[in-house]
């Protein structure tokens, strides 16, 4: 397999992927994806499951609408042989956290991520 460029470190994949969370412009949005997502990428979460770009921009818009100023920020990142866990925090426009969360992302050889499975619900601790 060819890989275009220098592959980025998954801890700077996930850096770069979690910031298009609180992209609001869904060509940007699109754009970070290109640089960090295999077209193929699943996400699942216990609400949905997409696969491609453009669900998971779609769904990442649905929030957003409801959820003024979103962003995730990571509390915790662990990873060994290209997979990741995260811990992370969502918060709103104000920076108050609405709930916490953690996935496990997977990278393939191209340094895109491949997965990232997804379980929240936890209530934000202050």
């Amino acid at each position: 397999m060819k890989v275009d460029g220098p592959v980025m470190a998954l801890r700077d994949v996930w850096s770069a992927y979690e910031c298009a969370w609180s992209e609001t412009d869904a060509e940007r949005r699109d754009g970070i994806f290109s640089q960090t997502l295999d077209t193929s990428f699943i996400y699942s979460d216990p609400v949905i499951r997409t696969e491609g770009y453009g669900p998971l921009s779609d769904y990442i818009a649905q929030l957003q609408s409801k959820l003024p100023g979103m962003r995730m920020v990571t509390t915790s990142f662990e990873e060994h042989h290209d997979i990741c866990l995260v811990k992370w925090t969502m918060q709103d426009g104000h920076r108050n956290a609405l709930a916490q969360g953690v996935t496990c992302g997977e990278m393939i050889a191209s340094g895109r991520l491949i997965k990232a499975a997804v379980f929240y619900g936890l209530p934000a601790q202050a």
